[in-house]
C-alpha cells in the first residue's frame, strides 16, 4: 500500500482488512524544528524529494500524511476599528489585529454587531478554481509518498478567538445576537470555502479535515448539550456537502474531546485528529470502535522530555490499545516543535513500524 491508500483504508470496512501497517500522520512540523534539523536529515538522504520543506521533512522522517491547505474562495478585506482607548487599527475577519509579520494570535476585537456587519459587507466569493486545481494536482503527485490531508477552519474556536475569551464567555452564557451571528458568519465562510474546493475538483481531495479546537487538556471547553444546541445543525449541513461530494469529513481539536465524540459522530464526522491531555486510548477504543482515531502521541511530556525508551513504550501502549480495531492512525497529538529532540521523533517512527505491522 502507498501512503494515500493506507490512510484512506482506515475509513473503509473492506479496505481496512488489507492494511499492511498502522498509518502515520503529523499535523505539521514547525519551521524552527525544520531549520534546526534540515541539514542533518537531508545530508545523506538519496531518495525522492519535493523541494518543499513543509513536505520533505515529514516525508524523510517517514510520515504517511500531513495537513495541507488549499486556496480560499472567500476574500474579506480588513477593516478599521477603534478600541476603548481611542486607538485606531485594522482587524481581519478572524478578529485579529493586523500584524502581517507576526505568526502569533493578537486579537479578539469583534465586540459589537457593527464591527461584524462591516466584516460581512467585505465578504466576497472569488473564483479560485484554477489555483485550487493546480494545488490539488500537485498534492495528487505527492500523495503516494505523503498524503496531504486538506484542512479548513471551523466554527467554535473562531468564534471565541474573534471576541477574546472574557467577552466570549459573557456572550456565550447569554446566547447573545452577536454570539449567534458570529456562528453563522464563520459557518458561511467555511461552507463557501468547501463549496469552492468541490466545484473546482469534485472528490479529488478525498479527506477534508475541519480545524476546530473544542477542548482543554483534561476536559472539553463546551458541554455536548450546548455544542449540539449551537453547532450541530451547521456541521450536519457542512458534512453532508462533504460526504455528498464523495469526500470524508474528519475534525481536529486540541485537548481531550472524549465527552463530545458522540455529538461529533451525530454531526457526520468520521474521525478526529488530536487526542491529548488525559484521553484514555483503551476507553476510546472500547466505546468508539468505528470512529477513526488519528494522533495520540504525547507532545506535552513523552515527545519533548522522555527518553527514547519512554517513546518506544508509549507507542507500544498506543498500539496495544488501538491497533486491533484497525481504526487507528498514529501521530503526534499536535505539532512537532523545536524542543522535541530529533532522536525522539526517529524513535517514534521506528516504533510505529515495529509495533504497527498487521
Amino acid at each position: 500500500m502507498n501512503a494515500c491508500e493506507r490512510y484512506l483504508a482506515v475509513f473503509n470496512d473492506d479496505e481496512r482488512k488489507k492494511i499492511d501497517r498502522v498509518p502515520t500522520h503529523v499535523q505539521y512540523i514547525r519551521d524552527e524544528f525544520v531549520i534546526q534539523y534540515k541539514d542533518e536529515l537531508l545530508e545523506n538522504y538519496k531518495g525522492k524529494l519535493f523541494n518543499i520543506p513543509y513536505f520533505d521533512i515529514p516525508f524523510v522522517l517517514g510520515f504517511d500524511a500531513i495537513f495541507a491547505s488549499f486556496p480560499s474562495s472567500v476574500k474579506i478585506n480588513s477593516i478599521k476599528i477603534k478600541d476603548s482607548k481611542g486607538n485606531k487599527f485594522r482587524i481581519k475577519a478572524s478578529g485579529e489585529a493586523f500584524h502581517s509579520d507576526s505568526p502569533y494570535y493578537q486579537g479578539g476585537y469583534i465586540h459589537t454587531m457593527e464591527i461584524l456587519d462591516k466584516l460581512r459587507a467585505n465578504l466576497k466569493q472569488v473564483d479560485r478554481s484554477k489555483q485550487i486545481k493546480k494545488v490539488i494536482s500537485q498534492y495528487e503527485k505527492f500523495s503516494p509518498l505523503i498524503f496531504p490531508v486538506l484542512m479548513v477552519d471551523g466554527i467554535f474556536d473562531r468564534v471565541w478567538q474573534s471576541m477574546g475569551m472574557p467577552i466570549f464567555s459573557r456572550n456565550f452564557r447569554k446566547k447573545t445576537k452577536l454570539y449567534r451571528e458570529l456562528i453563522k458568519f464563520y459557518a458561511e465562510i467555511m461552507k463557501l470555502k468547501i463549496e469552492g474546493l468541490i466545484e473546482a475538483t469534485g472528490r479529488r481531495g478525498k479527506i477534508l479535515n475541519i480545524l476546530d479546537d473544542v477542548a482543554y487538556k483534561g476536559r472539553t471547553m463546551i458541554s455536548s448539550e450546548r455544542w449540539e444546541q449551537d453547532f450541530l445543525n451547521y456541521y450536519k449541513e457542512i458534512n453532508s456537502i462533504i460526504s455528498d461530494a464523495g469526500m470524508i469529513p474528519q475534525v481536529h481539536t486540541d485537548g481531550d474531546p472524549t465527552e463530545l465524540i458522540p455529538s461529533l459522530q451525530k454531526a457526520g464526522f468520521r474521525g478526529l485528529q488530536g487526542w491529548e491531555g488525559g484521553c484514555d486510548p483503551f476507553y476510546i477504543n472500547e466505546h468508539f470502535p468505528d470512529f477513526v482515531v488519528i494522533g495520540f502521541g504525547d507532545v506535552s511530556d513523552v515527545f519533548p522530555y522522555g527518553t527514547p525508551e519512554h517513546v518506544d513504550n508509549h507507542v507500544k501502549k498506543l498500539m496495544d490499545a488501538l491497533k486491533d480495531n484497525r481504526h487507528f492512525i498514529l501521530g503526534p497529538s499536535t505539532v512537532i516543535f523545536k524542543k522535541i529532540p530529533l532522536e525522539n521523533v526517529k524513535t517514534f517512527m521506528t516504533a510505529a513500524l515495529k509495533y504497527g505491522k498487521y
